[in-house]
C-alpha cells in the first residue's frame, strides 16, 4: 500500500513522461509547468492534511511512513514546486529542454521522498545513486560549454564513488550485522561495546555513502566546487531538494540504528559522529561563505552549512531533539528555496555570477526585494518566522546534552550563519547598485507570471503559518516524535 502523496507524484511523473513524446512547442511546455505545480502541490497538501494520522507501514517493510516526517516531506515537495518555477523562467536552460528538466525534477522529488521513507540500507543506497544520476542528467540537459561539462564530470565522479562506497557498505553490513534493515543493524549495535572497532565499522559503512552523495563533511567541498558550474535551477535543486533529503534521511537512520544512549548517559557513537561532522562541516562552509564573491558558491555553502548546523543538534534521540530537528529541517527546505528563487533571477538579470554585480538589486525591484526579505527573515531569526523558534529549540536540544563545549559550538555556528545572511541581505538591499541597461533582454527574467505569483504567495503563506503558529506545529511534531522514538 502506498500513501496518497506518492501516488500523486507517480501519476505526475507518468503524465510528464507522456508529454515528452509530443512535438516540442509552447503548449507542451505550458502543460509540463502546470503538471509540476499542481502535482507537487497536491502531493504536499496530501501530506499536510495527513500529518497527524497514525504511521503507516508500507510493503516489504522497506518503507515506513512515520507521521513525524510528513511535514519535512511536504516542505521538500513545496521547495521542488518553487524550483519548477525557476526552471520555467530561466534562460540558462534551452526552452525545448524545459519539459524534460521538469520531468527529471519531479522524479528527483519522488526519489528524495522515498529516501526519507526508507528503512533499508540497500534501498537507501539505490535511491542515493539514482538521485545522483538524475542530478547528472539535469546538468547534462543544460550543457552549453566548458563550465557545465566540468560540473557534470565532477558530479559523475562523485556519483561513481558513492555507488562504489554504497554497495561496498551493503556487503559489509550484511556480513558484519547480518542484514541491511535498519532494525537488524540496530539490534546488532545494541549488543556491541561503545566505540568498539565493530561499532565504528558499522558507523562508517552507514554514513559514508550518505555523506559522499549529499556532500557533507568530510566531502562538503565536493558540492560547492561542483555546483558553481551548473545553472541556478539545477544547482538549487541539488542544494535544497537532494541535499536536504539526504540530511533528513541520515538523521532518521541514525536515530533508528543508534537511538540508544551510551552507558554513561551520553550520545551513542553513530549520532556523535553525525554531530561532529555537522559541526566541522558547518563551520568550514559558513566561514567559506563569508569570504565568497561568487554567488553560486556562496549559496551552495550557505545552504550546506545550514543543513550541517541542524544535524549537529541531534546527538541525543530525545523528544525535544527530534521535534527541534524536524521543525528546523522543514523550515530550511522552504526558506532556502525562496532564497534561490529570487537570487537566481537577480544573477541572471545581471549576466554575471558575482554578487557584486547585483548590489542594490533588491532595492530597485520592490517585489523581488520583498521576496528576498521573506527568505532571509528565517535565518536571521526574526520572530514570526520559523527560523526564530528553530534556533531556540536547537539550542534547547544542545542544552539537554549537558555539554558547554557543544552548546557553545552550535551557538557560534548559528551566529556565523546569521552573519552570512546579513551579508547577503546587505549586499542585495543596501550596497550601491550597478546600473543595468533599461532594455536588456535579461530584464524579462524579473517579470513574474500569474503562475509565479500564485506559487510564491502559496509558499509564503506556508512559511508565515509555520512561523506564527510554531507552538501548535511543534506540539503536533512532539506527539509524532513520541511515537517514532518508541
Amino acid at each position: 500500500m502506498m500513501p496518497v502523496s506518492e501516488i500523486i507524484i507517480g501519476l505526475t511523473v507518468l503524465l510528464q513522461g507522456m508529454l515528452l513524446v509530443i512535438p516540442r512547442g509552447n503548449s507542451r511546455s505550458r502543460c509540463a509547468e502546470l503538471l509540476s505545480v499542481f502535482g507537487l502541490g497536491a502531493a504536499a497538501l496530501a501530506l499536510v492534511v495527513a500529518h497527524d494520522q497514525p504511521s503507516l507501514a508500507l510493503s516489504f517493510e522497506m518503507l515506513d511512513d512515520q507521521a513525524l516526517f510528513r511535514i519535512p516531506r511536504a516542505a521538500l515537495l513545496l521547495s521542488s514546486l518553487l524550483l519548477s518555477r525557476i526552471v520555467a523562467a530561466t534562460r540558462e536552460l534551452p526552452d525545448g529542454r524545459k519539459p524534460e528538466v521538469l520531468f527529471l525534477l519531479t522524479i528527483l522529488a519522488l526519489l528524495c521522498d522515498l529516501l526519507i521513507l526508507s528503512q533499508n540500507v540497500a534501498l537507501s543506497i539505490i535511491l542515493l545513486v539514482l538521485g545522483s544520476w538524475v542530478g547528472i542528467f539535469l546538468g547534462g540537459l543544460a550543457y552549453r560549454g566548458r563550465s557545465e561539462g566540468e560540473a557534470v564530470l565532477k558530479y559523475w565522479i562523485q556519483a561513481s564513488l558513492s555507488l562504489t562506497a554504497g554497495f561496498g557498505a551493503i556487503v559489509l553490513l550484511a556480513v558484519v550485522a547480518g542484514g541491511a534493515h535498519f532494525s537488524v543493524i540496530g539490534e546488532y549495535m545494541r549488543a556491541q561495546q561503545a566505540y568498539s572497532p565493530q561499532s565504528l565499522l558499522v558507523v562508517a559503512g552507514l554514513f559514508l555513502p550518505f555523506f559522499m552523495a549529499g556532500g557533507f563533511f568530510p566531502f562538503h567541498f565536493i558540492a560547492v566546487d561542483r555546483d558553481h558550474g551548473l545553472p541556478w535551477a539545477v544547482q538549487t535543486a541539488l542544494s535544497v531538494t537532494f541535499q536536504g533529503a539526504v540530511a533528513v534521511a541520515a538523521w532518521k537512520m541514525g536515530v533508528v540504528v543508534f537511538g540508544h544512549a551510551s552507558r554513561d548517559g551520553g550520545a551513542s557513537e553513530g549520532l556523535r559522529v553525525l554531530q561532529l561532522c555537522g559541526l566541522i562541516g558547518g563551520f568550514w562552509l559558513a566561514l567559506f561563505a563569508l569570504s565568497q564573491d561568487n554567488s553560486k558558491r556562496l549559496y551552495s555553502a550557505l545552504v550546506g552549512a545550514q543543513w550541517s548546523a541542524v544535524l549537529a543538534a541531534g546527538a541525543l534521540p530525545t523528544l525535544l531533539s527530534a521535534t527541534a530537528i524536524v521543525y528546523a529541517l522543514s523550515a530550511t527546505f522552504v526558506w532556502s528555496a525562496i532564497l534561490g528563487f529570487v537570487w537566481s533571477r537577480f544573477q541572471e538579470w545581471s549576466g554575471s555570477e558575482n554578487i557584486s554585480s547585483v548590489y542594490g538589486a533588491a532595492r530597485a525591484y520592490r517585489t523581488s526585494g520583498l521576496i528576498l526579505l521573506l527568505a532571509l527573515a528565517s535565518p536571521l531569526c526574526v520572530p514570526g518566522f520559523p527560523g526564530f523558534p528553530s534556533v531556540l529549540y536547537l539550542l534547547a536540544a544542545m542544552i539537554e546534552q549537558k555539554s558547554l563545549v557543544f552548546l557553545g559550538a552550535e551557538a557560534a555556528l548559528l551566529s556565523l550563519l546569521c552573519l552570512t545572511s546579513i551579508r547577503i541581505g546587505t549586499d542585495l538591499l543596501f550596497r550601491r547598485s550597478v546600473a543595468r541597461p533599461a532594455h536588456s533582454p535579461a530584464n524579462t527574467v524579473l517579470n513574474y507570471s500569474a503562475l509565479d505569483r500564485g506559487v510564491i504567495l502559496g509558499v509564503s503563506a506556508v512559511l508565515l503559518t509555520a512561523g506564527f503558529f510554531w507552538h501548535s506545529i511543534l506540539t503536533q511534531l512532539g506527539t509524532a516524535a513520541e511515537i517514532f522514538l518508541k
